[in-house]
């Protein structure tokens, strides 16, 4: 029933994606690109979000990349509002990917029949050059996000030679790493989340976001060691700690944000530093 349900709301879908491309058309300007990225990706947000499970959703933007190709034959490679439709799609897919069975994701037929149009649209969409959408298509070709050797050993805590993981961490945008450290917290896998944030955050180009010490601390908060927290704290200075907390209102309890307060005030008074003190 749920099948035929989305195979419904997916005709539904195309129909509306070809009703959007012939109204952002006009024959004295051809098509819009600002007035049909707006649209486009209004109606992938509201056809995805009918769904709470991954396969539907996939399916949603195989048909928005589907339709995506067409429309941006029409656009100039260097079009900045096809470089947000693509890169929004990008990192949509991802993160459905991340839900996938980390070692079967191309052993369901449809799935895999998914992904190969994913590859044959990233190949038609080539010329944008879009950083987000390239690297999905390697991490398809890689059999997922979770596969690569260096990360599984990252998140079983394994020792390697530094040199290693930071080439590897440099090898993806760090937005895709962060992305991985939200769906391990959101599945309460503290180990994986706390040790891949704090390696992310040990990297020179990763660790300049935030994010990745943020988590940490977050974790070691909520696996209570907060000697190993203020330890973590002792190099953060009152700008960061203050955009820390800031961050972090929206996404923690009022339980963890006091504890993080307390711990960074205790913190900065220990050092003496009056910095944003306020």
């Amino acid at each position: 029933m749920a099948e035929e349900e989305s195979e419904f709301e997916l005709e539904d879908f195309k129909k509306e994606l070809k009703s959007l491309f012939v109204s952002s058309s006009s024959e004295e300007y051809g098509l819009q690109s600002k007035l049909y990225c707006v649209r486009f990706c209004k109606l992938v947000e509201v056809y995805s979000g009918r769904w709470q499970v991954p396969l539907p959703q996939l399916q949603v933007l195989q048909t928005a990349l589907c339709s995506f190709v067409q429309a941006s034959a029409c656009f100039p490679s260097d079009c900045e509002h096809v470089c947000y439709t693509l890169s929004s799609l990008a990192l949509s897919a991802f993160e459905l990917l991340l839900f996938l069975n980390r070692n079967k994701i191309l052993q369901d037929p449809l799935k895999k029949k998914i992904l190969d149009s994913f590859q044959e649209c990233f190949s038609q969409l080539e010329r944008h050059q879009n950083i987000h959408l390239l690297q999905v298509g390697q991490i398809i070709r890689e059999k997922g996000p979770w596969t690569n050797p260096i990360l599984q050993a990252i998140l079983k805590d394994s020792q390697l030679p530094r040199d290693e993981v930071d080439r590897y961490l440099g090898s993806e945008v760090p937005v895709f790493f962060e992305l991985r450290v939200r769906y391990l917290l959101s599945s309460e896998m503290f180990t994986e989340a706390v040790v891949l944030a704090k390696t992310c955050s040990q990297h020179p180009v990763a660790g300049r976001h935030l994010f990745f010490r943020q988590a940490y601390l977050t974790c070691l908060l909520k696996a209570s060691l907060p000697r190993h927290m203020h330890e973590e704290m002792s190099d953060i200075d009152g700008k960061d700690a203050v955009d820390i907390v800031c961050n972090t209102e929206s996404e923690e309890s009022d339980e963890t944000l006091l504890a993080l307060c307390t711990a960074f005030l205790s913190q900065q008074l220990h050092r003496g530093d009056l910095y944003c003190m306020w």
